[in-house]
């Protein structure tokens, strides 16, 4: 039939305008698993979180009397805030759900919805959504939504995210009228919880006091992740997004240590799972069944500014050797070289160049030099012998930088290298 794109055709090479599609096995088996609006079955490292919040909004499970709990959820950018919210939600509707009790779960974003009345009006839609809400003012529509509170006896947990956006939007009495909605009411008949999550405590200071206290009286803090937690995340995430096999540990070990926040990273598990999903695109496009650590170096250079050419110029010509020598090695899909290797690297590839290599002193103060202007990075292992120095790159594909590098080199000292690198009788 004409236009059937149905799976069978699929499978087959479609030209369409002098463009081929060809299909090929996608190192993906889900990228729904690395949205930013997914939310995983677990979150490592944010256990302690998930049991605070447990602990604080224990009576919406427990009991038959209401209350009224709040929280605040603090900390920067892709630190699981969110998420955790969301699984905590999660959890609970599971476990009232076991208690044959109706319970919902609000979510409203604040960078969107900015005010008292449109976050009432999105818990309308939740708690009574045949209700109308249009005509009436904030104040109205939440003591008609408290009011459904007590005569349904629906356990509540309304999340306001990015809420500072909320407070610079409409002031602090649109804040105090929610933090006191059950004023007036029997509170005992009520089991309504509140969670606010800001990136930091900021907009609280310009609060006043009344307001700050109740505020921010349950706090939970999320700290940024490091490497380590970031690897436990990504492994997960690796799990539920990639075909078996299809992501090479050293891909992972390179996110991880570029974001950690101990090795001058952000600790944003956003841009570590954004990296992971640019990494295997681009190995989708290069035609490879796996992800290798210079699709995850070429991934970076779309969220950092890559290494310019003029910084590489400016480089002294054994630094270059050194550079070239690590991009090689590299480029051989491993996420580090060794102190050890890279002397022996680097020796053969001065031999290359007819240059006379540089002591051991000497060599270990470039790649000083040259992690100090970003050029590549470094990292202290213990191994079996002791402890070693691990070189890796930061923005920049080992390939690519192989490449820039190697035509400085033959401006600078001329064609001698690559004659003698020609085999014989070429």
């Amino acid at each position: 039939m004409a236009g059937d794109v149905s799976g069978a055709k699929w499978c087959h090479s479609m030209s369409i305008e002098g463009f081929n599609f060809v299909a090929s096995k996608s190192v993906f088996k889900d990228e729904g698993a690395l949205s930013f609006e997914y939310v995983p079955p677990n979150l490592p490292h944010r256990e302690a979180q998930l049991k605070t919040l447990i602990n604080f909004f224990r009576y919406i499970v427990e009991g038959e009397r209401g209350f009224y709990q709040k929280a605040l959820l603090i900390g920067s950018v892709g630190t699981g805030k969110t998420a955790t919210s969301k699984l905590f939600g999660r959890i609970l509707e599971g476990e009232l759900k076991k208690r044959n009790k109706d319970f919902k779960f609000i979510y409203v974003n604040c960078y969107r919805e900015r005010t008292l009345f449109l976050i009432a009006q999105r818990m309308m839609e939740v708690l009574a959504p045949s209700l109308p809400s249009r005509g009436l003012s904030p104040q109205e529509l939440l003591k008609m939504i408290v009011s459904l509170l007590e005569e349904k006896r629906v356990s509540t947990i309304l999340v306001l995210d990015e809420v500072h956006y909320f407070v610079k939007a409409t002031g602090q009495e649109a804040l105090y009228n929610l933090l006191r909605a059950l004023e007036g009411y029997d509170e005992s008949k009520v089991k309504l919880g509140m969670m606010f999550i800001s990136r930091s405590k900021d907009f609280v200071y310009e609060l006043d006091d009344v307001v700050k206290s109740s505020l921010t009286r349950n706090v939970v803090e999320f700290e940024p992740y490091t490497s380590q937690q970031l690897m436990a995340i990504l492994q997960d995430r690796v799990k539920l997004s990639f075909r078996e096999g299809a992501v090479l540990p050293e891909a992972l070990e390179v996110i991880a240590d570029n974001v950690g926040v101990d090795r001058g990273g952000n600790g944003d598990a956003r841009l570590a799972l954004e990296l992971l999903w640019r990494a295997g695109k681009i190995a989708d496009a290069r035609g490879r069944g796996h992800v290798t650590p210079d699709d995850v170096r070429e991934a970076s250079s779309f969220t950092h500014p890559a290494i310019r050419i003029e910084d590489l110029k400016g480089l002294l010509v054994d630094e270059k050797i050194v550079l070239l020598s690590i991009a090689k090695e590299l480029k051989r899909g491993v996420a580090y070289l060794k102190m050890g290797s890279l002397e022996d690297k680097y020796r053969g590839e001065c031999e290359l160049w007819g240059l006379k290599a540089k002591k051991h002193t000497q060599l270990w103060k470039m790649v000083k030099n040259l992690e100090k202007m970003g050029f590549i990075t470094t990292k202290t292992a213990t191994l079996e012998r002791g402890r070693t120095t691990l070189i890796g790159l930061p923005t920049i594909p080992a390939y690519l930088l192989e490449r820039e590098v190697s035509k400085l080199l033959v401006e600078e000292i001329g064609g001698k290298s690559v004659e003698r690198r020609k085999p014989a009788g070429f």
